[in-house]
Order: C-alpha cells, then sequence, then structure tokens
C-alpha cells in the first residue's frame, strides 16, 4: 500500500530496499535509517556507493567492507536498477555479515525489477517510496504541519496543493515556511493565499471557491482583496470562477456511481476535487449554473474593457474600476441565484 511515511516502517531495519519514483521519500528513508543508527553509535559512518558506474563493484566491496578501527557504518547504495549479479550478491552477502547497515535506493519500474525481487527475497525489507496522489497528499501536509506542531483547516490544505502542486519536497518545504512565519494556528486558507499570493492564481481559486459555496460576503471580501493586491486582476479572477462553474457543471453532468478517480478523467478536475464538487453540484439547479456561465461571461468582457452586452461602450472601453464594479455585481448575483443559496 502506498505510504508518505516509508521512514517510519524501516528505520531500525538493517538492510532496506526503498522502492519508488519518489526521491523525497527515498531521502528521508535513508536519512531515517542513519539517524536509528546514529541514535545508537554517534560515530556511524556514511558511505555512499553508486551502482551505475564502472567501478561500482570495487566501490561496492570496499564500502561493506569493515575498516581497520572497526567502525559502524550505513551504506547506501543507488541505482540498483543497474547492478548485476555480483553486485546483488554483495549486498545480499554483506547483509546476511550483519556488519554494517544497508539502504539500497530503486527507482521503480521495469528496469532492475529483478534486482529488486532478488533483494527482498533475501531478507530487504521493502520501504515503499511511489509517487504520492489523492488524499494521499492531503494526509502528507496535515502530518507535515502536526509534526511542528500546527493544524490547517481542510481549506488551508486545498489551497496549499493549488499553489504548490503534489510534489511532495516543495509541500514540505512550504509546510515549513508557513509554520515559520504565519502565527495563526490553525493555518486557513487566507493565510495561504496571503503568502503564496502570485503562484497558480491563488487568489483566482479563493473567489471560485467562494461562489462555487453560495458564501456572498467571502466572494466580496475576496475579490476585494484580490483587486486591491492587483487592480489588473479582474480577468484572471472572472476566468478562475468560470473555470470552476464548468468543472462543477462537467461533475453533475456525470452519474453518481462513477468512482472519483473515472469522474476527474472524464471532467478533467484534480481527482481531490471530486467530493467536494459532487457536494456542491447537489446544491446547483442546472438552470442556474447555465446563467451563471453567461453572467460570468459577461463580466469577463466587462473586466476586458466592454459592455455588458458585449459592445465598446467607446473608443477606450470600460475602465478598470467599472470593469472591477461589473464583475463583484456579477459574482454576487451567480451566489444569489445559485440553488439552495
Amino acid at each position: 500500500m502506498a505510504t508518505t511515511t516509508p521512514e517510519a516502517q524501516v528505520a531500525h531495519e538493517r538492510a532496506v530496499l526503498a522502492f519508488g519514483a519518489e526521491d523525497f521519500l527515498a531521502e528521508r528513508v535513508v536519512a531515517a535509517v542513519i539517524a536509528a543508527a546514529r541514535a545508537i553509535d554517534p560515530g556511524v559512518e556514511r558511505r555512499d556507493v553508486d551502482l551505475s558506474s564502472e567501478t561500482a563493484l570495487g566501490a561496492l566491496v570496499e564500502a561493506c567492507s569493515p575498516n581497520l578501527f572497526g567502525d559502524a557504518a550505513v551504506v547506501v547504495a543507488r541505482s540498483a536498477e543497474s547492478a548485476d549479479e555480483q553486485m546483488v550478491a554483495t549486498l545480499i552477502e554483506s547483509a546476511a555479515a550483519g556488519d554494517i547497515r544497508l539502504v539500497v535506493v530503486h527507482p521503480g519500474g521495469v528496469k532492475g525489477r529483478k534486482v529488486a525481487d532478488t533483494l527482498e527475497a533475501n531478507g530487504f525489507v521493502r520501504a515503499p517510496c511511489e509517487k504520492a496522489k489523492g488524499r494521499a497528499v492531503d494526509e502528507f501536509i496535515a502530518r507535515e504541519l502536526r509534526a511542528a506542531r500546527r493544524g490547517a483547516t481542510a481549506e488551508a490544505i486545498e489551497a496549499l496543493r493549488i499553489a504548490i502542486g503534489d510534489d511532495l519536497r516543495a509541500l514540505a518545504a512550504a509546510c515549513a515556511q508557513l509554520v515559520s512565519d504565519v502565527e495563526s494556528d490553525p493555518l486557513t486558507a487566507d493565510s495561504v493565499a496571503i503568502y503564496y499570493d502570485g503562484v497558480a492564481d491563488v487568489p483566482g481559486y479563493l473567489v471560485a471557491d467562494a461562489v462555487l459555496g453560495g458564501r456572498a460576503v467571502e466572494v466580496l471580501r475576496r475579490t476585494r482583496w484580490a483587486l486591491a493586491n492587483d487592480p489588473g486582476a479582474g480577468p484572471a479572477l472572472s476566468a478562475a470562477v468560470a473555470a470552476g462553474l464548468r468543472g462543477l457543471a462537467r461533475v453533475a453532468s456525470l452519474p453518481r456511481g462513477m468512482s472519483e478517480a473515472d469522474v476527474a478523467r472524464e471532467a478533467g478536475v484534480p481527482p481531490f476535487k471530486v467530493r467536494a464538487l459532487r457536494e456542491q453540484a447537489g446544491r446547483w439547479h442546472p438552470a442556474a449554473l447555465a446563467a451563471a456561465l453567461v453572467t460570468l461571461a459577461k463580466a469577463d468582457a466587462a473586466v476586458k474593457g466592454r459592455d455588458v452586452a458585449g459592445r465598446a461602450m467607446s473608443a477606450d472601453g470600460l475602465d478598470r474600476d467599472q470593469g472591477s464594479y461589473v464583475l463583484e455585481r456579477a459574482l454576487l448575483h451567480v451566489v444569489s441565484t445559485r440553488s439552495g443559496a
């Protein structure tokens, strides 16, 4: 089963196979094994070997051999997919001898799969280091924050994923930075938006989320906040809300019995948003959703300097303040016509 904490399972093992394409998790496995070894003996050495190099076999034999002083060591052997039979035999023999700890790093995939299988069959404990997706990423973010004794709302976690993506290394760094620089606890979507303003258009996402959720006061506050920070953000805001409404319409049109993964693929939305979109779709009448898209199209024209009918008002068109006013009115109108608002 995929996990984002493989190091917790193998830190105290003497022969570990870090298997999978997520380098960040493999690094954590290596660090955990070394930390566990040094907790027992602070003088434990780290010895790295690249199994894809021309001199790999000799380097591996040397790294796995006790030195004259009998110092303990953790041997980190990378590029295991390139290991030949002699290297694999050396790894197995060294693990059986028990003089050192071994962490073999394999990127997963088809190449070198026999190497991984042979090591596992001979006592190496697999640490799964697969790419995380879906709820596993949310759990990773929450766990990173808990480790720093901080919490976060579900909206904050979603906003962070929108801003950063699903790269665990970048998310870990972002969590550390937020914990260091933001005092509020738990972290909220607003604190994430302020900190990552301009990254992946977080303000646009937040406005869209408030519109889809039917939260009028929040729509107005976030729209004005975004425009105050960037007076030219109107087109980006209208585009973000329109994209959110289109995604909602696509999700609403699909059968309820479809899996979240299938819905995400068919609707072209992130898998982790499917559940929320399904819940929101139940609160929108199809006619209101269609009308909302028309309203947003007119607002988009307004913030680009045209009137709500799509005709130029003058040679100069609408000024920025007029366009922003039309956008605010349009967003509030969309919320007010939402079924169940």
